[in-house]
């Protein structure tokens, strides 16, 4: 989606239409077209071309109803897209003979007037609140504090930030559309109950005044409901004006079977759901934060912002005190260059096969234009690379660059200098096997994380609490091994009493 336009009646933003066969399981699962026939409004808020409701009668159809003896007109629907409201318009008159124009709006959700149903019924979409159009997000800003979403207000207000609009949606559907105790179901991201970060704002369970809770989750796990999606995604049952409570029922499809789990958040109410295979697990009870100095914060590698190819090097070796020479064609000085962790250095591999330029001072802050001056090799090395380094795009290294500092890395900071460091691959790994390295070792971006330490026996303080078996067990919980989410700092923190 490319325009900037505010006019959005053409606007497509994260459409996923749900599968006829997908909305019939939902139907039968939770007794939504029974309830239905016994009076129950029901109500798509972002219906795209109806699928959803479309089912709900074809449902009736197949158990011998005649779509006359439906109380189709009990069936309420917004979209934002004219196209899809006119073909949902045209299907119920085609199919079903039945006029829906006084049931179906075609509004931003955003803006239609409230109006309360039985039930919610939906599919909202599913798009990074950072990959809007513009406009679009300039247009929506307000309703995310409106909905208490603003966990990063910085990031919000910079047009930055990995919040998920089907959070927005949910939560407005369910205030403005939903009657105290109703009941909302939604095919949704599972990274809004799931993942830590921008999702954790969602998980306060609160729509501005109206509480709502976490029923039953349905976990389609790999199977492909939404055509190559590659987001994990499920069906969720949420309740109005109820708070939450733990466990609840979690279900993930395994070899065309469900598998019935338990979910609850461990550390805090905000905290993405650990998954358990008993009611009782014994780790919602006996697991105590580990008590760290805040100095000792687990932080991220060190990102180039698509610079690897500038700012990483396969050889190095040393030409005199001062001078190494890096590639056997980059003379850079020895002060600015630090061996960068890879995976085999977590298997038997002591010595480093990767090197980083860090353009720093020992404090973590990035040299200033003057202080590279004095490094002639270094300044020349940077300079030769100026159009590809102002080039990066991203909002936070753009800050660094508009402020002149283009040679700026994100992730680096006095933490990076610390002479010891706990380290653990944070990326697509299934063992939490966090060791301790000593020296000028960095980190290596999303792939890895650590803990700054400043003895060693600190460091082996510290190692000793991360090696507690409850550890690894509790990150297993979040059913995130193998995943680029596996064991990054965030998770980590949940597990953190900082004192």
């Amino acid at each position: 989606m490319k325009t900037d336009s505010c006019n959005t009646t053409k606007i497509k933003i994260g459409d996923v239409f749900t599968p006829f066969r997908w909305g019939r399981f939902a139907i039968e699962q939770f007794g939504i077209f029974e309830r239905w026939m016994n009076g129950s409004t029901v109500f798509d808020p972002t219906m795209g071309q109806g699928n959803l409701l479309i089912t709900l009668v074809q449902h009736g159809v197949e158990k011998g109803f005649k779509p006359k003896e439906l109380p189709i007109l009990n069936l309420f629907g917004n979209e934002l897209n004219t196209d899809y409201y006119q073909k949902a318009l045209q299907f119920f008159q085609d199919e079903f003979n039945t006029d829906m124009s006084k049931n179906f709006s075609n509004l931003d959700i955003l803006e239609l007037p409230c109006e309360p149903f039985d039930i919610i019924f939906g599919n909202p979409p599913w798009q990074n609140f950072n990959d809007l159009p513009e406009a679009y997000k300039k247009k929506i800003k307000p309703h995310f504090e409106k909905y208490q979403l603003t966990g990063n207000k910085r990031k919000l207000l910079l047009g930055h930030s990995r919040i998920d609009i089907a959070a927005l949606i949910i939560k407005a559907t369910i205030r403005d559309f939903l009657i105290p105790g109703g009941d909302a179901y939604f095919f949704m991201p599972l990274s809004l109950l799931l993942n830590d970060g921008a999702h954790e704002a969602f998980r306060n369970y609160i729509s501005a005044e109206a509480p709502f809770a976490p029923m039953e989750i349905f976990d389609f796990n790999k199977e492909d409901v939404f055509n190559k999606i590659a987001t994990r995604y499920g069906l969720v049952h949420f309740q109005r004006n109820r708070q939450p409570e733990f466990p609840i029922r979690y279900k993930v499809l395994k070899n065309q079977t469900w598998e019935l789990l338990y979910a609850a958040p461990l550390t805090s109410l905000s905290a993405g759901f650990s998954i358990f295979e008993d009611l009782n697990n014994s780790l919602l009870n006996s697991f105590s934060k580990i008590p760290l100095n805040k100095k000792n914060q687990p932080r991220q590698g060190l990102n180039t912002c698509g610079a690897n190819k500038l700012f990483f090097f396969n050889e190095c070796s040393k030409l005199d005190e001062e001078t190494y020479l890096l590639n056997n064609t980059t003379e850079l000085p020895s002060a600015f260059i630090f061996p960068l962790l890879t995976a085999a250095n977590f298997r038997n591999e002591k010595n480093p096969t990767l090197w980083v330029l860090l353009p720093y001072t020992k404090d973590g802050r990035p040299l200033s234009a003057a202080e590279i001056k004095r490094w002639p090799q270094l300044n020349n090395y940077l300079c030769s690379a100026a159009d590809l380094l102002k080039a990066r795009k991203g909002t936070l290294i753009r800050s660094w660059i508009n402020k002149g500092i283009w040679w700026a890395l994100l992730g680096v900071g006095p933490y990076n200098y610390a002479p010891y460091k706990i380290v653990w691959e944070a990326y697509g790994r299934k063992k939490f096997s966090p060791q301790i390295f000593e020296g000028k070792w960095q980190a290596n971006q999303a792939l890895q994380a650590f803990i700054p330490c400043y003895s060693q026996n600190e460091a082996k303080s510290i190692l000793k609490k991360l090696q507690n078996p409850v550890v690894e067990k509790i990150l297993l919980s979040h059913r995130m091994e193998g995943t680029m989410n596996w064991a990054q700092p965030g998770k980590i923190k949940k597990l953190i009493e900082f004192i």
